[in-house]
Order: C-alpha cells, then sequence, then structure tokens
C-alpha cells in the first residue's frame, strides 16, 4: 500500500510539474477593410490597390478594377455636381491603367500598358519556333477599349541576339489558339 501511495504522489508531481498554463489576454473583433489608397492629382484620382496574389492585376486589368474599385460609392462620396467625369488611374509593379467613368459611373473609356507580363502560351511557342537563338529582352502589353470593352490590344516585343535587335508588334486577334489534341 505504500508502494501505491508513493507512486500515486510520484504521478501527481510529475503531471502537476508538466501542466502548461497560458494565460489568455483579451479578443478585439473588428471589420478592417482592405481600402485603396487615392491620391488626387488635378482631376485624376489614382489609386493605389495591392494584389492579394502576385499577377493579379496583370491577369485581367479590367476585372481587377471591377472587382477593387468600387467606383459608385466613390462617385457618391466625391461628387459635387459640377464633374462630369473621372479618372481613374491604377498603378502597379508591372504597369498602370487608366480609365474614365461618366458621372453615372460607368466605364467609357479604359486603356492600360503593361511591362514583361507572362505571354498567352501560343505566342510563347510561335516566338521561339521562329526566332531560335533570340532572347527576349522586353515586352509590353499595350490594351485601349471602350465601355468597358477592349477592342485594340497587342504585344511589343524585343528580341535580341548578340548585337541584333528584332522589335516585333503582334495583335492579339492574330494569336493562334493552342492545340491540345490532333483527332
Amino acid at each position: 500500500m505504500r508502494k501505491f501511495f508513493v507512486s500515486l504522489l510520484i504521478l501527481l508531481w510529475a503531471g502537476i510539474g508538466n501542466a502548461q498554463f497560458t494565460e489568455l489576454k483579451e479578443a478585439r473583433v473588428g471589420f478592417d477593410p482592405v481600402l485603396p489608397e487615392i491620391t488626387v492629382d488635378g482631376e485624376n484620382y489614382i489609386f493605389k490597390i495591392e494584389e492579394k496574389y502576385n499577377g493579379e492585376f496583370e491577369k485581367d486589368p479590367v476585372a481587377f478594377l471591377d472587382k477593387y474599385c468600387n467606383i459608385e460609392a466613390f462617385i457618391d462620396l466625391v461628387q459635387d455636381g459640377k464633374t462630369v467625369e473621372y479618372q481613374v488611374e491604377v498603378k502597379s509593379t508591372k504597369g498602370r491603367m487608366k480609365a474614365k467613368y461618366c458621372k453615372e459611373g460607368n466605364l467609357q473609356r479604359v486603356s492600360y500598358r503593361l511591362k514583361n507580363v507572362l505571354l498567352p502560351a501560343s505566342l510563347q511557342r510561335d516566338i521561339y519556333s521562329k526566332y531560335k537563338g533570340w532572347n527576349m529582352t522586353r515586352n509590353i502589353h499595350i490594351a485601349r477599349g471602350i465601355d468597358g470593352d477592349v477592342q485594340k490590344e497587342y504585344f511589343k516585343i524585343r528580341l535580341e541576339q548578340g548585337d541584333k535587335v528584332q522589335k516585333l508588334k503582334i495583335d492579339v486577334d492574330e494569336i493562334k489558339p493552342i492545340e491540345i489534341t490532333s483527332l
């Protein structure tokens, strides 16, 4: 019986010695939405919006603008009755986009210029097959549109091979789709 009590005492002592006590601090719950940083430059409003992940802006700049720039709420906030249109500029590390909205909040014009973006796979394949041995040192993706739709979109590509320089301008409409399988 004595061994039992000694064993029990040792187990209790070991249990208390190994127990971890955590002091909990006060928890605060709040709502902090991601708001763009806005700079006013004359009649232009420049939005600085952080991307959630790398490449989000360059993937589809118009969709990015729609997702992160609630223009109707912005116009309600700054409207003065005299302004007929609002020019918004979104900047990214890859480039910038300019958009013009009417006083009702409808997108009238959009243009963007992105540098050193990932080219579509079919364009990569075409350039590689036609310009073997050349290195692409720079590319620029340029697009312009009206009423939220992009009408003119093209790539400017600079290739170098030693001292030779080749510049290409490729319209997006001319890019062939990728053939995955053939029957």
